[in-house]
């Protein structure tokens, strides 16, 4: 079994059931988030044989319930049912890291540092090509856009990090949609999961302030002036400044951890 820091587990414990995830699915969703979770952290390792009748047993649950979590699983990549082999426990290298239970779960392991790299690369590929790009397209839809930038600022004026995120998600979920790109528009699930667990795990900033509402602002104004240029690199600062603060709360928690490990 592979040994998890005292950080580890600490967001292991907050990341336990983002958003209900669990609840919301029902005895299914409690045995896919468990073993999902277990997978991602380490204690089930590359080619561990999952028994699913144990896992009946172990949950108090019916093997129905049981095959419908490891049926999910193996879409995510995290197990593969063979003939003569039973189910193992894929290495991490098959699983499907844009898939959002994925990243909530990688995130409490101990490759969450790495994991936020890799998300951060995405946006930074993702959405200032969609800034550019909206910037272009024929009538772009930016209704949702603004409307999010109005329940940003009602978030900030209320010091409230649950609205801000909801309302940050409804921004750059709109952002990617105006694109016009269909493709682009399919990263709106990853980059949402992103968010969406940077917020959970509290790797933000302690204050809200307008500073974050004039970078939102700034994609959309010059969206609507028709520079894609602007706009691309007012998305590029986004991305930035969220990477470094993500990279800055990331590294204190490991340091923290190490100074209070015996």
């Amino acid at each position: 079994m592979t040994k998890t820091s005292g950080y580890g587990r600490a967001l292991a414990g907050e990341a336990s059931d983002m958003w209900g995830a669990s609840s919301a699915r029902g005895l299914h969703g409690h045995v896919l988030e468990s073993l999902g979770r277990r997978i991602t952290l380490g204690a089930l390792p590359p080619n561990h044989q999952v028994v699913p009748e144990e896992l009946a047993e172990q949950f108090g649950v019916s093997r129905t319930v049981v095959r419908d979590a490891l049926r999910m699983l193996e879409g995510k990549g995290l197990i593969a049912a063979r003939p003569r082999t039973g189910t193992r426990v894929r290495p991490r290298s098959d699983w499907d890291a844009l898939d959002s239970d994925v990243i909530r779960w990688r995130a409490a392991g101990p490759d969450s540092a790495s994991q936020f790299e890799e998300l951060l690369d995405v946006r930074g590929a993702i959405e200032p090509l969609a800034a550019r790009k909206a910037s272009v397209v024929d009538d772009p839809d930016t209704q949702a856009m603004e409307a999010a930038l109005d329940d940003m600022a009602a978030a900030v004026r209320k010091q409230d990090w649950d609205d801000f995120t909801e309302a940050d998600v409804a921004f750059h979920r709109s952002l990617l949609h105006a694109s016009g790109s269909l493709v682009i528009d399919r990263f709106a699930e990853p980059i949402e999961a992103a968010i969406r667990v940077r917020h959970s795990l509290h790797l933000v900033p302690d204050v809200l302030t307008t500073e974050v509402l004039d970078s939102h602002r700034a994609i959309l104004d010059a969206i609507v002036a028709r520079d894609g240029a602007r706009a691309e690199l007012a998305s590029r600062r986004i991305v930035d400044v969220a990477g470094a603060e993500t990279i800055d709360s990331l590294v204190a928690r490991s340091n923290d951890d190490a100074r209070s490990t015996p």
